[in-house]
């Protein structure tokens, strides 16, 4: 009896060393590819910059690429003050940013507020108009996607899970696969 057991914990402290070795192989693989990953993330960092510095250089005005001294009051300064292009670029780069930030902002704002579609309907309304338009059955992650996309406002944590239950208890829809629903022919007949 002592020798089946010893046996046993042989074999499992085996496969338990080949067990962590395939780990070990497959943790020292992911780090070769996050190593490759970030020097790749470096690259594209730096032609981002270079990118962005040559656009700024063509955005900045014309005025502001030469330093034309001043008179003030009708006088000559002999010392013209001096210039700084490193300063002006970097308040024109903040403002371009700013108005990028900006213009991003609103169109956000307006896509939000152009997708009222479904937002006074309730799941079953807004998700037979989905299934009609698709024509054919769809999944419940693709039924959230367009229903969400038209507006719809999902209330609680878990709003797949209610979608789901909610075409489940409807007798306008019929599970056609798991997680896949379809309108019910009368409901179908209904569209026409």
């Amino acid at each position: 009896m002592n020798d089946a057991a010893l046996a046993a914990l042989q074999r499992s402290l085996s496969e338990y060393r080949e067990a962590k070795r395939k780990i070990q192989l497959k943790l020292a693989d992911l780090e070769m590819e996050s190593a490759s990953l970030r020097s790749q993330l470096a690259e594209l960092d730096e032609m981002i910059e270079r990118n962005e510095t040559a656009l700024l250089r063509m955005l900045l005005p014309a005025d502001k690429q030469l330093h034309q001294p001043r008179a003030q009051n009708f006088s000559f300064d002999p010392k013209p003050t001096p210039y700084s292009a490193a300063a002006d670029f970097g308040d024109f780069r903040s403002s371009v940013e700013q108005d990028i930030e900006a213009e991003v902002a609103k169109l956000e704002q307006s896509e939000k507020n152009s997708n009222v579609r479904f937002t006074d309907f309730r799941i079953p309304q807004a998700a037979t108009i989905v299934l009609r338009e698709a024509d054919g059955p769809l999944h419940v992650s693709e039924i959230y996607r367009r229903m969400a996309a038209g507006g719809f406002e999902f209330r609680g944590q878990h709003q797949l899970i209610t979608l789901a239950v909610s075409l489940s208890r409807s007798k306008r829809f019929r599970k056609v696969a798991p997680g896949t629903f379809d309108l019910i022919p009368e409901q179908l007949a209904g569209a026409a």
